[in-house]
C-alpha cells in the first residue's frame, strides 16, 4: 500500500491473517523433525554459538494459551531447523504492531535494536539512513543470500536500495491489490437495479437505497459507510475521492501530494454532497477502530463501502459476512468497481511489489548470520513450511493449492505465520491467476466473492511513485502532514455546502505553510535530478 493509504485508511498489510493456539512443545519438536527443512543447514556454520536476535510483531492477538510470540510452534521450529545447524541461537523481540515505529526507534536510539528489524515505513528508513544507523548488505547478500536474491529478484531489492546502497531488503509482494468495493445485491435485486458500473449509477444506486429502503431498516440504512480515515480499520473512500483527480504530467504525479492533486477537492465535494444528503454514516470520523462500521454491516444496515479486498475481517470464519449471513439470511454482498475517472477507468492505488523493508542495524554484528537466516527462509520448501504449516495437520490440498485446516486442534500450532515468513507479502504459487486463487480458497463461504473483489481491486490499479533518495522535508513533516490532510477532508466532507470551499482551501493552505509547500519543492527537484540518469 501506498504511504498514503498506509496513514489514512489503516490498512492492514497482510495478505491473509492467520492465528491460532500453540501446543505442547513436544509437538512441535515432532514436527519439526518430519518437515522438509529439517535438515538444511547453512554452509559455513559457525564454529561457535551467536545469538541472532529478530524483531517479531506482537498483534495482540494470541488467544489463551497459544503461548508467546517469542515462544511457540515456530519458533522451536525455526530453531531446530536452522539454528540448531548453524550454531545459532534465536531470539524473538516482540513488538507491539501498533507502536512499531516508535518502539523501533528506541531500541536504534539505544543501540540495543535487534540483528534484524523490519518497518513499512519508508520515512522512518531514510531517516536512519541519514544517520547512519544501518548496514550495507550488498556484499552481504552476494556472500550469503543466492538463495533469496533469486526469490527476491532484481525489481524487488532495487526497492531496498536507498542513497544508491542496498540498505533494506525488501519483502515480496505477491499480489499488490489494496481496496475494493462491495454492495449488498439482494437490495439491487428487490429495486431491480444493475450493479453500479459508473459514479453517477453509484449515486443513482446510493440514492434509491435511502429512499426506499430495500433493507427494511425502519430508517436506519447507510447507502455507503465507512470509518474514520486515520483510524486502524479496512473500510475507505479514498478509491472514490482519487477517481476525481484530473490527469497530470509525470512531474506533477511525483511532486503532489494527492491532496493538492487537480480533481481531489471534486472528489471530497461529492462525499460532501453525499453527506448532506443523507448516504453516509456522518459519524463516520468517530469511528477508529472501524467496530463501528463492522457492527453496521453485520446488523445489515450497510448498502454498500469500499474496503480491504478478500479480507479476514470481512470474509474470514466468524467474522463480518458470516454475523451478517446470522442475522440477515437473505443478505447477499457483490464486488463493484463503479467510480471512474474522467477517462472512464477505475483508477485505484495498489500496493508496491514488497511489503516490509527488512534491516540489519548498523550495530549487529551478526549481520551475515542475519542474512543467512533471510536466505534459509528464502528455500522454496522451508518458506512453503513456515507459510502454510504440516500437511494433513495444517492444511490440505485442494486443486493443488494448500487450504488452511480451521480446527482448534490445527489452531493450537498455526500461530504468527504471517510475521514469521517475513520475505513474503504473501503466497507466490507462479502466476497472478495462481495466486488469486489460492487466496480465495481461504475463504471457502466467500470464494467467488474473494475473486471478484481481488479482480477488482487491481484493475486500473496504480503504484505510487518511488525516490531514489530520501526527502527531507517530507520525513521531518511527515506525522504533521498527514495529520493536516486529515483535517482538511473530515472537515470539509462535514461542512455545510455553502462553506465546503472556504474550508478546503483554509486547511490545505495551512497544509502549504507548515511543510506541504517545501515537500513540493524538494520532490520536484528530486524527480529532476532523477531524469538526468
Amino acid at each position: 500500500m501506498n504511504k498514503k493509504q498506509r496513514q489514512w485508511f489503516g490498512a492492514s498489510t497482510a495478505l491473509l491473517v492467520l492465528t491460532g493456539m500453540l501446543s505442547a512443545c513436544s509437538s512441535a519438536s515432532k514436527e519439526a523433525s518430519s518437515s522438509p527443512s529439517g535438515a538444511a543447514a547453512a554452509n559455513g556454520a559457525s564454529k561457535e554459538t551467536v545469538t541472532l536476535k529478530v524483531e517479531m510483531f506482537d498483534r495482540g492477538n494470541a488467544p489463551a494459551g497459544a503461548g508467546s510470540v517469542d515462544n511457540n510452534f515456530w519458533t522451536q521450529w525455526i530453531q531446530k531447523n536452522f539454528g540448531d545447524p548453524n550454531n545459532i541461537k534465536m531470539q524473538f523481540i516482540p513488538v507491539p504492531r501498533n507502536q512499531e515505529v516508535d518502539k523501533l526507534n528506541v531500541l536504534m536510539a539505544s543501540g540495543d535494536a535487534p540483528d534484524v528489524v523490519f518497518t513499512y515505513d519508508t520515512n522512518t528508513i531514510n531517516n536512519y539512513v541519514k544517520n547512519g544507523g544501518l548496514t550495507d548488505l550488498g556484499k552481504l547478500l552476494e556472500d550469503n543470500g543466492p538463495n533469496l536474491k533469486k526469490f527476491l529478484g532484481q525489481e524487488v531489492l532495487n526497492y531496498g536500495i536507498f542513497s544508491g546502497k542496498q540498505y533494506t531488503v525488501p519483502a515480496k509482494r505477491p499480489l499488490q491489490y489494496a481496496h475494493t468495493s462491495y454492495i449488498r445485491k439482494d437490495w439491487l435485486d428487490k429495486l431491480g437495479m444493475p450493479i453500479p458500473k459508473t459514479t453517477e449509477e453509484f449515486y443513482k444506486t446510493m440514492k434509491a437505497f435511502k429512499e426506499k429502503d430495500p433493507g427494511q431498516t425502519g430508517g436506519k440504512v447507510i447507502p455507503f459507510d465507512f470509518s474514520a480515515m486515520n483510524g486502524t480499520n479496512i473500510s475507505t473512500p479514498g478509491i472514490l475521492i482519487s477517481s476525481f483527480v484530473k490527469k497530470i504530467s509525470e512531474e506533477d504525479f511525483y511532486a503532489t501530494p494527492e491532496l493538492l492533486k487537480p480533481g481531489y477537492k471534486e472528489g471530497v465535494q461529492f462525499l460532501n454532497k453525499l453527506n448532506q444528503e443523507g448516504l453516509i454514516n456522518p459519524d463516520f470520523a468517530l469511528d477508529k477502530d472501524g467496530k463501528n462500521f463492522e457492527k453496521d454491516v453485520s446488523n445489515g444496515l450497510v448498502g454498500a463501502f469500499t474496503a480491504l479486498a478478500a479480507h479476514p475481517n470481512l470474509m474470514g470464519t466468524g467474522n463480518v459476512l458470516d454475523s451478517l449471513k446470522k442475522n440477515v439470511p437473505s443478505a447477499e454482498y457483490v464486488a463493484m468497481d463503479p467510480f471512474t475517472n474522467e477517462e472512464g477507468k477505475h483508477p485505484k492505488a495498489i500496493y508496491d511489489p514488497i511489503g516490509a523493508y527488512l534491516m540489519v542495524p548498523k550495530s549487529s554484528k551478526h549481520a551475515a548470520e542475519a542474512i543467512k537466516y533471510l536466505d534459509w527462509m528464502s528455500k522454496p520448501d522451508v518458506l512453503f513450511t513456515l507459510q502454510n504449516g504440516i500437511e494433513g495437520q495444517h492444511y490440505t490440498l485442494e486443486n493443488g493449492f494448500p487450504k488452511t485446516i480451521t480446527t482448534d486442534e490445527a489452531k493450537k500450532t498455526f500461530y504468527n505465520n504471517v510475521d514469521i515468513a517475513m520475505i513474503s507479502n504473501g503466497k507466490d504459487f507462479g502466476s497472478p491467476d495462481k495466486n488469486i486463487e489460492a487466496a480465495a480458497i481461504q475463504f471457502p463461504n466467500y470464494k467467488e466473492l474473494a475473486k471478484q473483489t481481488i479482480n477488482n481491486a487491481l484493475n486500473d490499479g496504480y503504484t505510487n511513485p518511488r525516490f531514489d533518495r530520501p526527502i527531507e522535508s517530507e520525513i521531518k513533516n511527515s506525522k504533521t502532514l498527514g495529520d493536516k490532510a486529515q483535517e482538511a477532508v473530515v472537515k470539509s466532507v462535514l461542512a455545510k455546502p455553502e462553506e465546503f470551499s472556504k474550508t478546503f482551501d483554509a486547511i490545505t493552505a495551512e497544509y502549504l505553510k507548515i511543510g506541504g509547500q517545501a515537500v513540493i519543492d524538494e520532490k520536484r527537484a528530486a524527480y529532476k535530478e532523477m531524469k538526468k540518469k
